[in-house]
Formats: structure tokens, C-alpha cells, sequence
């Protein structure tokens, strides 16, 4: 037991690859939300050829003002068969450049019919991350955390400023789905590689260290696009600074505990060296740790052996097909699992969709988007590590249902506001995102501990997939229907944060529960104190950190 303890506090380097995470997570927000700054809605009037004319319309109000209105998308031209006029569609517009110089909404004329593909330019990207976590969390288990990283990372950025000198639209899109599909090449890889060689006391503050790094980096995003207006350089000013970290990339030590797995000893005793070193700490001998690591490496072979066993890879592609809805359906084997995984999937959608539909909703709400951007990342940081003590003290059930009530009823509240009253707004609207920033933080924690450890990955997997689901509705919401209908945004995610928390009721509180292990358990749960004492549910943090892969 005091070799084991020996080498944990070794193999914990003091949160060593925090600074590189944090310049990573910092660099990743603006490409998620890009939409805001690079593809905008801007004002827009149809062009129309010489022998066209504009359409326009005059109304009366109801207090008897005239009231006039053009169709941006039509024009109108003489009729080829006599007297009249034909209506025609629109090729070519101008478009008001008081905020933005350049952007791809202007330069590829996304509006009209094609103002769906603004909307697809934030969706797509997620859509590539819902193919890429399990690609990628695959390749970090084969090819290893640091390999996988560093390859990722390289090719992301490469291709993110490949991007500003792009001239197809459709190509950018075919981009932005790449993006998504490395995006947890990055987040994932270095996050488990950040967690794995940390001491496990110093886990809830790493895993803080590297959820504040994306509020910070939302904040710099709205600052930086405030200074570069025209989108080919905001792209190219945003994305350099991340190949600052490469260099550090190349001294980057793979983690100890994937080279034990994987039988590279000499390798992982060289990292455990280092780390003692630096964290000035005793390993034991050679022969003591030679052991250590072939128990580990046998204990996980076992476990890998079984599983490929429960996979049956001789199966044919049909039959493995099959194999993998049976082993999703246990989800919904039992009632009580049936209910947690609902409601966490119902949850993990509306979170998703209120969250990133808060972050890019600016322009339904007519404020300063630059600021809108800026302020929305500074409210981000209490949402994120103020959660801790509170769920460490009122439970994890209440405090996610208060978030989202109240997230929930600011958030609807914007709908009523009367139009000038700015403050009101900004305030609301800030208010509501700080909620629903502490809701999504504690969702993933009381996720890790409802699900039995048996089924506890495809859990988490199941809700993750929902949550991406989520983030891909809401820039339809925010740029397809809020221009139509300016209301609709502010309703949509206010009741879905209300129904959210109302959907929760029914669960269970697991402040001071023993985790359950199998799906019996949870049918019959047993209470025992595992949150008193600071070691005593050292793998209930492993696992809640490790879940926090946020996209």
C-alpha cells in the first residue's frame, strides 16, 4: 500500500500540463463559436438589374403611421407577355458594413434561401464531434494520449487557418465537420492526459483549471473580434496563438498509467523518475514498481480479455450491429434505469441546446454582440467554480434543479421585455447563462453517479450523444427562426431549462449514497457515507473528472 501511495503522489506532477491545457481549451472556444463573429446575421438589400425594381410595400399601423417595408430576397421586372409585373428572386445584394467589415454571411451571400447555411456552419461542427468522440477516444487507447493530441492538434489548426483562404462555401463546411471530428482529439485526450498524472487530491482543482479556460477564451473571443472586423483575419488571429503550444507538445510525457497498460515499462519508469523529481518525492525500487506496473498491466488485461469476450468480435457486421443496440437497450432494462436514463438524455439535450443557444443569441436580444460575448464568458467563471461547495453541501438533485428554474424563468422572461430597455436584457440574459453554466457542470456530476459502474460508460456515452444533439438544434433556433419570430428563442430555451428542472423530480439525491455498482442496486439503493472522509471515494473523483469532456 505505501509503494502504491508512493507512486501516485509521483506520478502526480502538480498539475504540470495545466498551462498547456489551458492555452489549449482557450484556443478551442472561438472555433465553436464561430458563428457568432464569422458568420453573422447582418442587414442585407436586394440589388436588382437595371431593368428591375425593388419591392416594396406600405402598411398602416395601429396608430395610423405609414408604415414601409421592402422583400430583400424578390424584385420585380416588366412582364415579357404584356403589362405587369414578374416576380423574381434576388442574386445579388448589398450588405450594411457598419459592424462588420467582412464575413462569410456577405461574401457568400447567406441569406435569402441560403440563410439555413449560417445556421448548418455552427451545426455542422457538432455534428462532427458526435462522430468523433468514440473515433477518437478509440485512437487514445490504441496510439496513446500524447500521440493522439499532438497529431490532432497539429492537423486542427492546420486546417482551421487552411480555412481563411478557402473560396467554396461547401468546402468550408466539409472544414468545419473535420474540426468537429478532431475536436475530441484535443479536449479528450489531453484531459484524461491531464487527469492521469495528477495526484488525485489535486483533481477537483485541475479539473476546475480546465473548465475556466473556455470562459476565458469566450471572453477573448468577443475582445478580439471587437479589434478585427473583417473574418479571413479573425480566423488567421484567433488560431496562431495555438501553435504556441506545440513545442511544449514535443516535451509532453505519455501518460504512465497508458504505457503500464500497454507493457511499456521502461518508458514509464522514465516519466515516473521525472515526476518525482519534480515533485521532490521517493519512488520505490525499480523491482517494487516492476511489480506494481505488471499487476496493473495484468489486472487490465483481464478486464480487456472479458470485454472482448462480451463483444463477441467474431460476429459478423450484421450481427455486431445487433450486438451493440442490445448492450444500448440495457439502458432501459429496469424501470429506475429506464427513468435515469430519460430524464439525463432529456436533460443533457435541453442543457446543451439553452447553452450554446444563450452563447450565440445576441442579436435577438439587440445588444452589443462583441459584449454580449465578452460579459457571457465572465459569467461563466462563478457558474463553474462555485459548483463545488454547493454540491458538496446541499447535494447534487436541488441545486441543478434550482439552476435551471432559474435559468429557466429569466431566460423566458426576455420575451416580454419592451424593446431599449438594454440593461434589462443584458442582465437577464447573463444572469440566465451563469445558471445554466452551474446546471451543465452539475449534470455531469450527478450523471457519474445514477448510472451503476456496469453501465456507467454507455451512460455517459448515451447523454453525451444527446447533449450533441442539442448544441446542433439551437443555432436553428437563434439565426433560422429568431429573425421571424424575435421571441421564439427567448421561450424555446426558457422552457426548456423549466422542463428540464421539472423533468429531474422524480430522481434520486446521491449526496452521501454509495455508488451503485450493478443495475440491481439501483432498485434497491443502499445509503453509506463515502463523501466524509477526503480518501475515501478517491475513484468516485477519477470518474467524475474523467466525465467532464465537454465539447
Amino acid at each position: 500500500m505505501t509503494s502504491l501511495s508512493n507512486w501516485r503522489r509521483a506520478s502526480g506532477t502538480s498539475c504540470s500540463t495545466s498551462p498547456r491545457d489551458t492555452v489549449r481549451n482557450m484556443c478551442l472556444a472561438p472555433h465553436i463559436l464561430g458563428m457568432a463573429f464569422l458568420a453573422p446575421q447582418v442587414d442585407y438589400y436586394c440589388v436588382p438589374p437595371e431593368n428591375g425594381y425593388t419591392v416594396t410595400s406600405y402598411s398602416f399601423g395601429l396608430s395610423g403611421k405609414n408604415i414601409t417595408s421592402t422583400d430583400n430576397c424578390f424584385y420585380l421586372t416588366n412582364s415579357s407577355g404584356g403589362g405587369g409585373f414578374v416576380k423574381e428572386g434576388c442574386t445579388s445584394w448589398s450588405y450594411d458594413n457598419t459592424t462588420f467589415t467582412s464575413t462569410l454571411t456577405s461574401q457568400f451571400d447567406l441569406v435569402c434561401s441560403s440563410e439555413y447555411l449560417r445556421a448548418t456552419f455552427s451545426s455542422i461542427y457538432m455534428f462532427g464531434t458526435f462522430f468523433g468522440a468514440p473515433i477518437n477516444g478509440n485512437l487514445s487507447d490504441r496510439l496513446g494520449r500524447k500521440t493522439t493530441l499532438t497529431v490532432g492538434t497539429l492537423i486542427y489548426f492546420s486546417l482551421a487557418i487552411g480555412s481563411c483562404w478557402i473560396t467554396v462555401f461547401y468546402a468550408i463546411l466539409v472544414v468545419r465537420f473535420i474540426l468537429g471530428l478532431l475536436h475530441p482529439a484535443i479536449l479528450q485526450s489531453g484531459y484524461i492526459l491531464a487527469l492521469e498524472v495528477t495526484e488525485p487530491k489535486h483533481r477537483s482543482v485541475v479539473g476546475i483549471m480546465l473548465s475556466l479556460p473556455w470562459a476565458v477564451g469566450t471572453m477573448a473571443w468577443g475582445g478580439v473580434a471587437y479589434l478585427v472586423r473583417e473574418w479571413h483575419w479573425l480566423q488567421l488571429i484567433i488560431t496562431l496563438p495555438s501553435f504556441a503550444m506545440l513545442p511544449a507538445l514535443w516535451f509532453l510525457d505519455e501518460s504512465p498509467r497508458w504505457l503500464i497498460v500497454n507493457g511499456r515499462f521502461d518508458r514509464a519508469l522514465r516519466v515516473l523518475r521525472k515526476a518525482a523529481r519534480w515533485n521532490k518525492t521517493t519512488l520505490p525500487s525499480t523491482e517494487e514498481l516492476t511489480l506494481l506496473m505488471r499487476a496493473i498491466q495484468k489486472e487490465s488485461t483481464i478486464a480487456k480479455e472479458a470485454a472482448r469476450n462480451g463483444n463477441c468480435e467474431a460476429l459478423t457486421c450484421t450481427q455486431k450491429i445487433s450486438h451493440c443496440l442490445r448492450r444500448l437497450l440495457i439502458l432501459f432494462r429496469t424501470p429506475k434505469l429506464r427513468l435515469i436514463t430519460v430524464v439525463l438524455c432529456f436533460n443533457f439535450f435541453m442543457v446543451a441546446a439553452t447553452f450554446y443557444g444563450m452563447s450565440l443569441n445576441a442579436i435577438n436580444y439587440s445588444v452589443d454582440p462583441f459584449l454580449y460575448m465578452v460579459v457571457g464568458g465572465l459569467v461563466e467563471m462563478p457558474g463553474y467554480t462555485l459548483v463545488a461547495p454547493i454540491v458538496g453541501r446541499l447535494g447534487r438533485k436541488w441545486p441543478n434543479i434550482v439552476c435551471f428554474f432559474i435559468s429557466g424563468t429569466v431566460i423566458m422572461a426576455l420575451a416580454f421585455i419592451p424593446p431599449g430597455i438594454y440593461w434589462l436584457v443584458m442582465t437577464l440574459a447573463m444572469v440566465g447563462k451563469m445558471c445554466i453554466s452551474a446546471a451543465f457542470q452539475i449534470l455531469y456530476l450527478y450523471c457519474m453517479e445514477l448510472f451503476p459502474t456496469e453501465v456507467r460508460l454507455q451512460g455517459l456515452g448515451f447523454t453525451t450523444m444527446a447533449s450533441r444533439l442539442g448544441s446542433m438544434f439551437s443555432p436553428f433556433i437563434t439565426d433560422y427562426l429568431g429573425p421571424l419570430y424575435p421571441s421564439a428563442p427567448s421561450l424555446t430555451f426558457g422552457i426548456a431549462a423549466f422542463l428540464a428542472g421539472l423533468s429531474m423530480l422524480p430522481l434520486r439525491e446521491t449526496l452521501g449514497a454509495k455508488l451503485p455498482d450493478t443495475i440491481s442496486d439501483i432498485e434497491t439503493p443502499r445509503r453509506h457515507s463515502c463523501y466524509r472522509r477526503e480518501n475515501s471515494c478517491s475513484d468516485t473523483e477519477d470518474e467524475l473528472e474523467m466525465a467532464k469532456l465537454r465539447a
